[in-house]
C-alpha cells in the first residue's frame, strides 16, 4: 500500500519527511487553506525531495492559467496536479495534456453518485475520495468507509479524510482491489502544516510491514 504525506509547508518538515519510506509528497496551493504552502516553498526545496517520492500540487476550482503561472518557477518538479474541486473533465484533460498526471479528488457522503466517475476514467491518473465538506477537504473528519464497497470501478484511488495514527488496524483490514493509496494530513500534526515526523514514520513502518 502506498503512503501520501499532504499539506506539508516548512522546509524542514518537508526535509524530514522525504528521509521516510513514503510514496507521494502533497502541497497544497489553496490561498484560504491553513497549510497554504505561500511563500515558503520554492523550487530547491523541491528539488531535494527524492524522485521516486512523488510530488503533488493540489488546486481547488483553480483557472488553469493561474495553475500554470504558479508552478512555472518549479521547473517540471511536480509530477502530479490534484483537483480538489468540482473540476469538470475537460479541465483535467487539458492539464494532463500538459504533461501533468492528474489526481481527482471526489467529496463523498451518502449521497454520492459513483456513476460520475465514468467522465473521469480517460482523464485521471487516480481518484481520491474525501470526506465532503464545504471547503473542499480538511475537515480531518472520516466519511463511511464502506460506501467504498459501491465502487465498481477500475480506477486506482486515494484514501483521504481524517486518518488517524489509531486507525492502522481497520486501515489494513480495507480490501477493496482498487485501493491504491492513503492519504493522511490532519491526523498526524502538531500544528496546521507542521507533521510529526516519528508518528508518521511509524505509521508508515506499521503500513509497509503489513504490505510485506
Amino acid at each position: 500500500m502506498k503512503l501520501k504525506v499532504c499539506g506539508l509547508k516548512s522546509p524542514e518538515n518537508i526535509e524530514g519527511i522525504a528521509k521516510l519510506d513514503v510514496d507521494f509528497m502533497g502541497f497544497i496551493f489553496v490561498e484560504r487553506s491553513k497549510r497554504f504552502v505561500g511563500d515558503t516553498l520554492n523550487k530547491e526545496i523541491i528539488s531535494k525531495i527524492p524522485k521516486h517520492i512523488k510530488k503533488i500540487a493540489v488546486f481547488v476550482n483553480a483557472r488553469s492559467e493561474d495553475i500554470l503561472w504558479t508552478l512555472k518557477d518549479y521547473e517540471n518538479e511536480f509530477d502530479f496536479i490534484q483537483c480538489h474541486g468540482d473540476e469538470k473533465p475537460q479541465y483535467c484533460s487539458d492539464l494532463k495534456k500538459l504533461g501533468f498526471g492528474i489526481i481527482k479528488a471526489f467529496q463523498m457522503d451518502e449521497e454520492f453518485d459513483f456513476n460520475q466517475l465514468e467522465a473521469y476514467e480517460s482523464v485521471a491518473d487516480y481518484y481520491l475520495f474525501d470526506t465532503s465538506s464545504k471547503n473542499y477537504g480538511g475537515s480531518g473528519r472520516k466519511f463511511d468507509w464502506t460506501l467504498l464497497e459501491k465502487y465498481k470501478g477500475n480506477k486506482p484511488f486515494f484514501l483521504s479524510g481524517g486518518i488517524k495514527p489509531e486507525d492502522i488496524q481497520q486501515l489494513q483490514k480495507l480490501n477493496h482491489p482498487q485501493l491504491f493509496a492513503f492519504d493522511i494530513n490532519s491526523g498526524f500534526e502538531d500544528k496546521p502544516g507542521l507533521k510529526n515526523v516519528p508518528l508518521i514514520n511509524t505509521f508508515c513502518n506499521q503500513l509497509k510491514t503489513n504490505n510485506d
